[in-house]
This record gives C-alpha cells, sequence and structure tokens, in this order.
C-alpha cells in the first residue's frame, strides 16, 4: 500500500510542470533513488546532488557551516539548490522559463551508522520555491530502527515535504514510533519577494506598506548590513549618521552574501519585521559594495571600520589588485562615498586612522571620530548570548 502511494505520487510530480534540485548529505538519497526509479524522471529533476564529505558540502554552499546536520544548513541548501535549479532550467528553456514551477530541496540528516552517534539521529528537510520557504524537523528515536528503516521514513517524509510545496494532496504514511513528532512550518513571500528573488525587481523596500516604494524615494545615505539582529549600535550609527549627512538614513539587506548563506523566506520575514516607518530597509539582491554602487549611485555608505577593510581587499575581487582598483574607480564614477565608523575587533577599538587603504578608497571616505560614536555590541555577541 504504501509503495502505491509512493509510486503514485511521483508518478503526479513526473506529469506535472515542475522541475527540481535536490541536494542531500547522504540520509535522503533513498528519496532520490525512488524519484529517479519511476518512469519520466528526467522531465522533473533537473539535478540530485550528494555531498558527502563535509568538504563537499562546503563546496556547494560556498561557505562553512557552524552545524553540517541543522534547520539552518537544509535550508541553505534548499536556497541554493533552487537557484541552481533556476540556473538550469534557464539554459534548457531560455524562452520558456517557468519560474512559477521550480523547487529547491535540501536534506540534512544524521542517521545510524556503523559508529554510534553521540548526538541525536534527526533528519531537517527544507524547500523553497519562488513564493515560499518550508522546513520540516524530525527527531528519531535512538537505536529503534535500522538504517534501512531510517532511509524510509526521511525519504517519505521528503516526498510529502516536496508533495506539500508543489500543491499535491498524496501523503505517503510515516512510520513513525511513539513520542516522535515531525515539526513543519512555512514561511510565504510577499509578491515583492518573489519579483526581487526572480530578478524581476532591483529592490524592494520595508516596511509592508512601503514594498512599492521607487528607487528614486531613496535617501541618499544607505547602511548597508546582515543586521541579524538590528541592535542599538545599529541605531546609533543611523543617527550619528543622520546628524552628519543631514539626510535619513536608508538600510539595506541583501538577500545574497559574499560570506554568507542566501537568506530565504524564513530569514527576509524575521529581518524586515524588525524596521518600522519611518525607518526603511532596502532588499536587495546585491552582494557586494560594487553592486550596490550600480542600484544606489551617488549614495554614501555608512560602513565600520572592518567593513571598509574588507572593500579594500583583493580576495573579494578574485584575488586582483587591478580589479580592486578598477572597482574603486567605478565608485568614484558612481560618486560614491563612505562615512567610516570605528568598530570593536576582536579585542581591539579599530579607527579609520589604523586602516591601510589604497589612496583611491581613502579619497571617497569621510571618517567618524571616537568621540562621535563607540558602542562596544556586536550582531554575533547578541546572537551567542556573549554581550
Amino acid at each position: 500500500m504504501k509503495d502505491t502511494i509512493t509510486h503514485q505520487l511521483i508518478r503526479q510530480l513526473h506529469r506535472s510542470p515542475w522541475r527540481l534540485a535536490a541536494v542531500v548529505t547522504g540520509g535522503g538519497s533513498e528519496a532520490l533513488s525512488q524519484l529517479l526509479s519511476v518512469p519520466g524522471a528526467s522531465d522533473t529533476v533537473l539535478e540530485a546532488v550528494v555531498p558527502y564529505s563535509s568538504v563537499s558540502l562546503e563546496d556547494f554552499l560556498h561557505f562553512k557551516p557552524t552545524h553540517y546536520c541543522s534547520r539552518a544548513t537544509a535550508q541553505a541548501m534548499a536556497m541554493r539548490a533552487f537557484f541552481r535549479a533556476r540556473d538550469l532550467q534557464s539554459r534548457i528553456s531560455p524562452a520558456d522559463l517557468d519560474d512559477m514551477h521550480l523547487v529547491g530541496i535540501g536534506c540534512s540528516a544524521s542517521l545510524r551508522s556503523l559508529r554510534p552517534k553521540k548526538g541525536q539521529h534527526r533528519v531537517h528537510i527544507a524547500v523553497q520555491t519562488a513564493t515560499s520557504s518550508s522546513i520540516a524537523s524530525l527527531v528519531l528515536t535512538k537505536d529503534s530502527r535500522d538504517r534501512g528503516r531510517e532511509e524510509d521514513v526521511v525519504a517519505a517524509l521528503l516526498l510529502n515535504r516536496l508533495a506539500d510545496a508543489t500543491g499535491f494532496s498524496d501523503r505517503i504514511p510515516l512510520d513513525l514510533l511513539p513520542g516522535e513528532h515531525v515539526d513543519e512550518t512555512t514561511a510565504n513571500a510577499w509578491p515583492t519577494w518573489t519579483d526581487l528573488l526572480l530578478g524581476k525587481r532591483t529592490a524592494v523596500c520595508v516596511p509592508k506598506a512601503q514594498q512599492d516604494a521607487s528607487l528614486d524615494s531613496f535617501s541618499g545615505v544607505l547602511f548597508p548590513g546582515a543586521f541579524n539582529p538590528l541592535h542599538e549600535g545599529h541605531q546609533t550609527m543611523a543617527e550619528v549618521a543622520e546628524e552628519i549627512t543631514g539626510h535619513s538614513v536608508d538600510f539595506e539587506i541583501s538577500i545574497e552574501n559574499v560570506d554568507k548563506p542566501p537568506l530565504d523566506f524564513f530569514h527576509i520575514k524575521s529581518r524586515a519585521e524588525q524596521f518600522e516607518a519611518p525607518q526603511r530597509c532596502w532588499l536587495t539582491k546585491a552582494p557586494t559594495f560594487l553592486d550596490k554602487s550600480k542600484v544606489f549611485p551617488e549614495a554614501t555608505f555608512v560602513v565600520g571600520a572592518d567593513t571598509i577593510v574588507r572593500i579594500a581587499e583583493p580576495r573579494y575581487y578574485q584575488n586582483s589588485t587591478q580589479l580592486r582598483d578598477a572597482a574603486i574607480s567605478e565608485f568614484t564614477q558612481q560618486n560614491c562615498k563612505f562615512l567610516v565608523f570605528p568598530r570593536v575587533v576582536g579585542e581591539s577599538f579599530l579607527t579609520f586612522d589604523q586602516l591601510n587603504l589604497p589612496p583611491g578608497l581613502v579619497n571617497l571616505c569621510q571618517p567618524v571620530s571616537a568621540s562621535q560614536f563607540r558602542m562596544d555590541i556586536s550582531s554575533t555577541e547578541i546572537r551567542t548570548g556573549s554581550f
């Protein structure tokens, strides 16, 4: 009976317009096998990847996760898979790309193996579409199943999550033991967030009442950051920047980032909800300051001393000082400036006069003195509870 429902669900998927890319870290590979074993898989599966080693997963994600089996890692995997699906489908059907029927799946699992595990046997499955992000987590009762039975549960859960995201009603029975429970949650996108994700908008303004605001309404002063979370230090920097420039400060969050995983709709929602009128925050897909300067020409960027140092580092320009200097020249052509705040970095308080920056970049900077601003707080310290 269970096999019949599984095959029926997969056949429905293969006959539908949905196209998917999936990435699983070993646990969850049974679901891929089932998807590929039913005729018609070539019409559905664009790519199936199994980054089994930690190094392989880091290559796929483009960063080293804090925990390899976690909700956050599964979410990042699903978002990367979604972008991968979009890239592949755009090359297959460049004139007929159906963004609204693409799905990325990320499965991060720690299941029974030859060596006993100290932690829980668990699985996190994230599904990303153009309109929603979802995550399901399940802790399996330890030492109550062999590896094959654990894989069966994970496969059924993964296919059920896929069915939920794609609108199919069939569900595969889960062989859960007493006390086991699937924790499921979904974040639905604003229509403007979907447009941003798909590249149909350059920027989206929050709060929600201002989501259709034009870039023509940009204040001229931009404070980019992750704001995870937005804290008193950020607010004070914005106030000081407003006093110095005489303009209100708009915040900016890129849903793509050079150093960090792409933001899914859970993260976008939690970040966006921090801003209330009259504050404004622009959501973009501009991960570098060179990208930001093209979206916000003639902007004065509010940055910390550590950020201006990163802007000067050749590693962000393919390890080329020539490309770095070309970017600085483009900042100049775009008439962009940098308002540079002192910042605590490690055990040191870093001020502008301590920095070794290229002369062209120095000419674009206006330092903020320690007497104008000092606040020893960071989002990282707040997240880790060390502040």
